[in-house]
């Protein structure tokens, strides 16, 4: 099969050298810097950023059950908590037991913010851009605004993985078709947390059948390590525990932002029932999935990517926040199209789509917190769009990605490989909207 044309960005091209460009980053990542102190101070017991680590001393607990052979599934670790990722993270995670439980969060959120640094530079890269001195400088900037984002913030704070998960499929997906071993990210990191797992679907979707093969192969093994050192744990996992999402929190609680909370928290129920979430989650998966394949077809590697790590957040049982990190390649998007506009006013995208996603403060009697704007208080009028903000942007995105890459009147089913001299204003990876 031809693989698709792919979007020919002006070669080398560079970010802007305009002093205000770099100036308006450095400001605006000043001003996260002043919020990290002084809004909710960094040292601020449990709440402040470099204050909790919770989910990442669970993972050192899960791979210390692993090192004791003590039940990974039977019972609560750290803090509480179950484990609810595949056996195999449990394995990845046993050597964290190495150092001590400070020392592990330490690194945990210095590791989170150069994997952010890694994805946002990745990003740049896949759309052309040069790696010079000044791409380095504003990617540091924008790693450093982009921890006021919510799904961010909270991934630092508690020392999770999205981040992570997010690097490898971004790296491994924006490779040429045809690139060896491609789609192994892809499995390896379904094997550490199976969300990942729709990237598969999308891979056979868009018919890159050697990708999705290897993902599957990659996936199978990571089981098949999970069987070798953990047999009676892998064992249990795969027949029980991997059915019992109630491990992880209630359905209808304004953090669980999937179509299942939406649903729960629209219907005004514990749980929603069980087909119509099916439909529900069936009909977002094809919106999001149809996204994804078209902008493939378009040659828009990165925006087919992100539309499927967003569909893959709205469409799990249960999706916190944090899981909704895929946000910070889209906004790279808006920012590549704002670029390539050369209008002052096409930034009001990406600040747009950004305000939503702001960590927003609210004092309770005993602290004063960084949350999502789905927890932040308000009328009961605009409660039920606050607590579902990030599955309907997600649906106003892919409806919009859908209707500004359709096919022209006049335009085949297939399109026409991009001849080297296409303009790369004329292919950014992302559907242009004008904003008024």
């Amino acid at each position: 099969m031809t693989p698709p044309p792919r979007a020919t960005p002006a070669a080398g091209r560079a970010l802007p050298s305009h002093p205000l460009f770099l100036g308006s980053l450095g400001a605006l990542a000043l001003a996260v810097i002043v919020a990290h102190d002084r809004v909710v101070p960094m040292g601020y017991p449990l709440w402040g950023l470099f204050q909790n680590g919770l989910d990442l001393l669970v993972y050192r607990s899960g791979g210390a059950t692993v090192l004791r052979s003590d039940g990974l599934y039977d019972h609560a670790l750290h803090g509480g908590m179950w484990f609810t990722y595949p056996p195999f993270s449990a394995v990845l995670f046993a050597p964290l037991n190495a150092v001590s439980a400070e020392l592990t969060t330490l690194l945990g959120y210095l590791a989170n913010f150069g994997i952010l640094y890694a994805v946002v530079l990745l990003c740049w890269r896949q759309l052309g851009y040069r790696t010079d001195r000044r791409l380095y400088v504003a990617t540091g900037l924008m790693a450093v605004i982009f921890t006021w984002l919510e799904p961010v913030r909270t991934t630092i704070w508690l020392g999770q993985i999205n981040l992570l998960l997010m690097l490898l499929i971004v790296w491994d997906l924006g490779r040429p078709e045809g690139s060896r071993l491609r789609g192994i990210g892809v499995g390896i990191a379904t094997g550490i947390k199976l969300t990942p797992g729709l990237f598969i679907v999308e891979l056979l979707v868009t018919r890159q059948w050697r990708a999705a093969a290897t993902a599957i192969a990659g996936f199978l093994a990571t089981v098949a390590v999970g069987f070798v050192v953990i047999f009676s744990d892998s064992w249990s996992y795969w027949t029980a525990v991997i059915l019992h999402s109630t491990r992880i929190g209630e359905t209808a609680w304004p953090a669980n932002q999937s179509a299942a909370g939406v649903l729960a928290r629209w219907l005004d129920v514990a749980d929603p029932p069980l087909m119509l979430w099916a439909l529900f989650a069936a009909a977002l998966t094809a919106l999001g999935l149809g996204a994804s394949w078209l902008a493939h077809k378009r040659g828009q590697a990165l925006l087919a990517t992100t539309m499927c790590g967003l569909t893959s957040a709205a469409v799990s049982p249960f999706s916190w926040g944090h899981h909704w990190v895929w946000f910070v390649p889209l906004l790279v998007l808006a920012m590549h199209r704002a670029l390539g506009a050369g209008r002052a006013t096409a930034w009001l995208l990406p600040a747009a789509l950004a305000l939503p996603l702001l960590c927003w403060t609210h004092e309770f009697p005993d602290s004063v917190q960084a949350i999502g704007l789905f927890m932040v208080p308000t009328s009961d009028a605009l409660a039920p769009f606050f607590a579902a903000v990030y599955p309907l942007m997600f649906v106003v995105i892919a409806v919009a990605t859908l209707i500004a890459l359709r096919p022209r009147r006049g335009q085949g089913p297939r399109l026409r490989r991009a001849e080297p001299e296409v303009s790369a204003d004329r292919n950014c990876d992302l559907p242009h909207i004008t904003v008024t």
